[in-house]
């Protein structure tokens, strides 16, 4: 089988640039795109280098280690841990990445250096998809961060005024103090109000009962208070309970779209 070197080049570049950008995606280490590119390259000439002139299986481990360090200290700036990070997260999408490429192969021949596969897609075009995809992924992953952060500030509450009890996930907002006369004061979805109390809107709404003003950037904002009998508090092991607290509760939706139905303050921790 005859292999162009510029392919074999161009489609290594291609590959190298996936894994490197997979790292990135990651790890978020600093980088550039000029530096993985230039990374990437390098990377690939050691491949066509090692190709041409070895074919002792140690001196290839030795090169492909080498060639590996140098490409994670090129394409990134970073300390000694995240370079081992780095280091074998590359490793990792290396070894995920040629299982890929080899499932879509339809013939696969090896080397002394490694293993060369044909299919009917192009490399060119499989890794230029892949390189799309790591961005898609980038996407969805950023996302997926602001959710885990996110979740790492839900805490369990279980409510019950009377004999009827419901649970909710508050949120810790760590820029709120509300308080009332001291005391910490709970910011509790209409809905889950209404579900705790049995009661209805027009129920709640002709109550009456102290207010307490809020302020957001987006403007100030009278919120009725109510107390109920018990707040009790989980997060992880850890337990608390609080009696005769006091609640107020929002009337906007700006509980819609979100997994919470209640803002916590830092004053009750």
């Amino acid at each position: 089988m005859e292999i162009y070197i510029e392919t074999f080049l161009i489609q290594n570049i291609l590959i190298n640039f996936c894994l490197i950008k997979l790292v990135y995606i990651t790890t978020k280490s600093k980088s550039s795109f000029f530096k993985i590119l230039l990374a990437s390259t390098i990377g690939s000439v050691a491949s066509v280098i090692s190709i041409i002139f070895l074919d002792n299986n140690m001196f290839l481990n030795i090169i492909k280690f080498i060639t590996a360090t140098a490409m994670i200290s090129i394409a990134f700036k970073q300390s000694k841990k995240q370079f081992i990070t780095n280091f074998i997260l590359l490793f990792i999408y290396t070894y995920a990445f040629g299982g890929l490429i080899t499932s879509l192969s339809s013939q696969t021949y090896y080397t002394s250096f490694g293993a060369i596969m044909t299919s009917k897609l192009s490399i060119e075009l499989i890794c230029v998809l892949i390189i799309v995809a790591t961005y898609i992924f980038e996407l969805v992953l950023r996302h997926l961060k602001l959710k885990i952060k996110t979740n790492n500030l839900l805490y369990n509450l279980t409510l019950t005024q009377g004999k009827n009890s419901i649970k909710v996930n508050a949120y810790l907002d760590t820029g709120n103090f509300l308080n009332h006369n001291g005391q910490p004061v709970l910011i509790l979805d209409l809905d889950a109000y209404l579900k705790l109390t049995k009661t209805n809107i027009i129920s709640f709404y002709t109550t009456k009962t102290e207010e307490i003003k809020t302020g957001t950037v987006s403007g100030h904002n009278n919120l009725k208070i109510f107390h109920i009998d018990k707040m009790e508090i989980k997060n992880g092991k850890s337990k608390t309970e609080l009696k005769n607290q006091i609640i107020a509760i929002n009337t906007t939706n700006c509980f819609k779209n979100t997994n919470y139905q209640a803002l916590l303050s830092p004053l009750f921790l």
